[in-house]
């Protein structure tokens, strides 16, 4: 049986995220026997990990003049999908009649089924003013790429991740430590003993625990030997 070739330590954590999975997409509770076939069926696949190997670019923060830092690559706004464009945003909103999952703009009635959108668009002059993309606030990013996670961990005045970034980045760089090929955002613990991981993408942040191979894949060579434990970190929150 894969899970008997599956370290222990990952068989709870696995087995959870594979009952959600399963329950997020019939709507009922699925038993023992459902988890452990989906178990086989996504062993005989690879995980969706993307390029590999491709170190990601670094990035800066500028200063525009709407009040926002922007992410800058290069000569490039990261933010701006396309050149010349402007930014855009896009808020949207839904109610089940009893209350609303995103809150919509004042005078927008609470009607079951309700959905709706509000786009804004703006220029943006950068100015003179560059830091580290890791010292800008949340509420002073520019949210088209916030959202995305392609801003580093908060790790300024007051952060208390911020010497654990560091010791990562020292140690690691700033690259993702499964994919290499993103950049680094979300300092991974284990939830259990809160000891510190690896420096990890979006991406790999949130679907790492799904991945049901023994050995061979980033995702589980990762989990089963996490790269930041010699440095006994541990997580904060």
């Amino acid at each position: 049986m894969i899970l008997d070739e599956i370290p222990e330590h990952r068989h709870e954590r696995l087995l959870h995220r594979l009952a959600i999975h399963l329950r997020l997409d019939s709507g009922t509770e699925p038993n023992r026997e459902q988890v452990l076939a989906l178990l086989v069926a996504r062993s005989e696949s690879s995980c969706p990990i993307g390029a590999t190997g491709t170190a990601p670019a670094e990035r800066e923060a500028v200063l525009g003049d709407d009040g926002r830092y922007h992410l800058r690559i290069g000569d490039r706004l990261h933010c701006l999908p396309r050149p010349n464009r402007g930014h855009r945003q896009e808020c949207s909103w839904w109610s089940d009649g009893d209350a609303y999952r995103v809150q919509p703009p004042r005078g927008v009635p609470r009607e079951k089924g309700r959905f709706g959108s509000h786009r804004v668009r703006w220029t943006v002059t950068l100015t003179d003013v560059v830091i580290d993309p890791a010292l800008v606030p949340k509420a002073q990013r520019c949210p088209v790429r916030e959202v995305l996670g392609e801003w580093p961990t908060y790790v300024g005045l007051g952060s208390r991740t911020r010497k654990i970034r560091g010791a990562l980045i020292e140690a690691f760089g700033t690259a993702c430590m499964t994919c290499r090929s993103r950049i680094g955002v979300f300092i991974d613990h284990d939830s259990a003993t809160m000891r510190v991981r690896g420096l990890l993408c979006r991406h790999c942040n949130t679907w790492l625990e799904m991945c049901p191979h023994p050995s061979g894949c980033p995702w589980g060579d990762y989990l089963n030997d996490p790269p930041a434990a010699p440095l006994k970190l541990t997580y904060p929150k």
